[in-house]
């Protein structure tokens, strides 16, 4: 690792007039029963408001299950190819402990050179070529031991020649302060000349379950 800087009701039968009891002590008892009917559903009602989905205990107990940086495995996913001159990637995060963990966010992509220079580029989370390229953080999602999300990102080529050439990048989680290094199937250029302000911006997806939904359909 590096170190870095989700019919109609049956009618109830009203009770017979007849059958309503007058004794003082059946009184009590009613008077006690619904006391006791009350605190019940009182009690239940805060507990229920207190654990019901999208309360903040549950975040804050989906945010201690996150996925840890020591915990995952960082590949590269199903190759995505280049479209309209554009070259596409995807990032496979696999679960590697023995218990599910969340993932929710974006990660961060630092380009590296032979050396393991930084070479600088600009993370956007929206599409500037022609990969559709989802735009909305979904809530966050459980991985299962063994289990994985994705990461869509994808760079516009340079159309005016490069200066700097970056195979490898280091992949950081949401929230984390270590990376991992990835090896690219095709490498990143850092563009020179009128290419460079849209060829220099990478554009990468939130985290996702599934590829599809980091792309949206495929072309």
């Amino acid at each position: 690792m590096r170190r870095l800087g989700a019919g109609p009701s049956d009618r109830v039968p009203r009770a017979s007039p007849r059958t309503a009891t007058t004794h003082p002590i059946g009184r009590r008892l009613t008077g006690a029963t619904l006391i006791v009917f009350l605190v019940v559903g009182a009690f239940f009602a805060v507990n229920v408001t207190r654990t019901a989905p999208g309360t903040r205990p549950l975040r804050s107990q989906l945010a201690s299950d996150r996925c840890r940086p020591d915990a995952v495995a960082m590949t590269n996913g199903p190759y995505v190819g280049g479209a309209t001159q554009e070259e596409a990637h995807a990032i496979l995060i696999t679960n590697t402990a023995s218990t599910p963990c969340t993932l929710h966010g974006y990660v961060g992509i630092v380009a590296l050179d032979q050396r393991g220079t930084p070479v600088p580029f600009r993370l956007v989370h929206h599409a500037t070529g022609g990969w559709p390229m989802a735009t909305v953080v979904p809530p966050p999602f459980v991985v299962a031991p063994g289990g994985s999300g994705y990461v869509f990102f994808a760079q516009i080529a340079c159309y005016t020649g490069y200066t700097a050439t970056s195979r490898r990048i280091a992949v950081t989680l949401p929230g984390a302060r270590t990376a991992q290094d990835l090896v690219l199937r095709v490498p990143l250029n850092r563009c020179a000349g009128p290419s460079a302000s849209i060829g220099n911006l990478i554009a990468e997806s939130p985290i996702e379950p599934t590829l599809r939904a980091t792309v949206g359909p495929l072309p």
